[in-house]
């Protein structure tokens, strides 16, 4: 071959693969990012406002992808209608509204992409209060060619109205196109306003008529986080009563029962977290997340490391998987390690008893721990300190264990601070802190040499891809 004739043949085999390298920009980054928005906009039909979130977070990153690697594509204008549209539309309008503008501004798109991004525009003039900016927006979008643009139009507008307390706007805006939807876009500006006995109101209506979205369950749990529990309860009982899918009564009472997990009444939450078990699928979210928050509350229910470390025995491998009971498995382990030490000081055991109070949340464990250590090394002098600390745990027997303290350790910083004294001039006031901190330090960097061990276990266990 001539020089001249390999000259061409190099330039023939660059061409080909500029042409195969921008190819793939549409294939691996825009295809991808197109697929995630189509996804999102399936649940927007569907009014799954949350669910469609994920996927626009996932649409507006792919099609950042490919600003980023290949700023000069032919298919930049529709990676910035992908990433603005999709950061916009999951709440990201720091990021989304830039981009919005940047394709705006851009010549030969499609009119349905136009519209679609001034919508986007306008969810975001919405989010960030520019609400009569919102509004002029989306009133010239209410109209538009494509039926669920339009849609999406009369919703954010009758928000933006709702923002402003034009109630009749919203009326208009919404119409006798969906009947079900005004309802719950009241329901979603009382939440928003923090009004949550209106939210119960409108929301037991709702259930009375077996209407239930996903809304109802972010309704509950944020009436319960507010305080707004009875309120909470009512509307979980209602649609109990309604029966509607055991899907749905399941979600609701997931809410229920990780709010009272949270709150410390262990009673309430086995009652919701048993139903939540029982009626959500197998194998879902809702069923893995209930069973690993009942295993929490029957860990704490343990008075003793050998109850606990049974009642983990019996935790499905599944469930256990979750971040919930990692997380807890993790800090329990750190109470098994102190627990289990051999240490004549006692310093590891009242450790022990401060994570398990502190950390795992766990009362009654704790207080095993410090009665364990204050009666099995009562010449520790950390023995006085365990039984002050077991007494603000068991009020029942606070009084008996105080006036053992001053009885038994009369010399002690405990005691000098229960009579009201001065402690700091007493040896115990400086050693007893140091001791801790000692033990606390090596206890820790054994601790998390085993958690490191236990999280890669899963990953070394997954065989490599050829």
């Amino acid at each position: 071959m001539t020089g001249r004739g390999r000259a061409i043949w190099r330039a023939l085999l660059w061409s080909g693969a500029w042409l195969t390298g921008t190819g793939c920009v549409y294939y691996n980054g825009v295809y991808n990012a197109q697929s995630a928005a189509k996804a999102g906009d399936a649940r927007l039909r569907r009014d799954q406002d949350e669910q469609a979130i994920a996927q626009f977070q996932l649409s507006a990153e792919r099609a950042e992808s490919v600003l980023a690697r290949f700023p000069t594509s032919n298919w930049r204008t529709r990676a910035l209608y992908l990433a603005g549209r999709g950061a916009s539309l999951s709440g990201n309008c720091e990021k989304g509204t830039p981009r919005l503008l940047d394709f705006l501004s851009s010549g030969g798109t499609g009119v349905a992409d136009r519209d679609r991004a001034r919508v986007a525009l306008a969810v975001c003039d919405v989010r960030l209060s520019r609400v009569a900016e919102a509004r002029r927006r989306l009133d010239s979008r209410v109209a538009a060619p494509d039926a669920e643009t339009a849609r999406q139009a009369r919703l954010w507008a009758a928000r933006a109205a709702l923002a402003q307390g034009d109630l009749d706007a919203v009326s208009g805006y919404l119409g006798r196109l969906e009947a079900g939807v005004l309802p719950w876009e009241f329901i979603n500006a009382s939440l928003a306003a923090r009004d949550y006995t209106r939210v119960e109101s409108l929301l037991v209506v709702r259930a009375r008529r077996g209407d239930f979205r996903d809304d109802a369950v972010r309704a509950v749990r944020d009436m319960a986080g507010a305080g707004s529990v009875a309120g909470a309860e009512r509307v979980v009982q209602v649609y109990d009563a309604i029966r509607v899918r055991d899907v749905a009564r399941g979600a609701l009472h997931y809410a229920l029962g990780d709010h009272w997990v949270r709150a410390g009444d262990d009673s309430l939450a086995l009652v919701h977290l048993n139903a939540a078990r029982e009626l959500g699928a197998r194998d879902s979210v809702v069923a893995r997340e209930s069973a690993a928050r009942l295993a929490y509350v029957a860990l704490r229910r343990t008075t003793t490391v050998p109850e606990a470390d049974g009642v983990l025995a019996r935790v499905d491998s599944v469930v256990a998987r979750t971040p919930y009971a990692r997380r807890f498995g993790e800090q329990f382990l750190l109470v098994r390690l102190l627990a289990t030490q051999a240490d004549p000081t006692g310093a590891a055991l009242y450790l022990a008893g401060e994570v398990a109070r502190d950390s795992l949340r766990a009362p009654l464990l704790a207080t095993g721990l410090f009665t364990r250590l204050a009666r099995e090394q009562s010449a520790s002098p950390l023995a006085p300190h365990a039984w002050y600390a077991a007494s603000l745990l068991r009020p029942d027997s606070a009084e008996l264990w105080r006036r053992r303290v001053l009885a038994e350790f009369g010399f002690s910083a405990v005691a000098a601070r229960l009579r009201g004294e001065d402690p700091a001039t007493l040896p115990d006031y400086v050693a007893t802190p140091e001791l801790l901190r000692f033990t606390w330090t090596d206890a820790v960097r054994l601790w998390a040499d085993s958690v490191r061990k236990l999280r890669a276990l899963p990953r070394a266990a997954t065989p490599s891809t050829p």
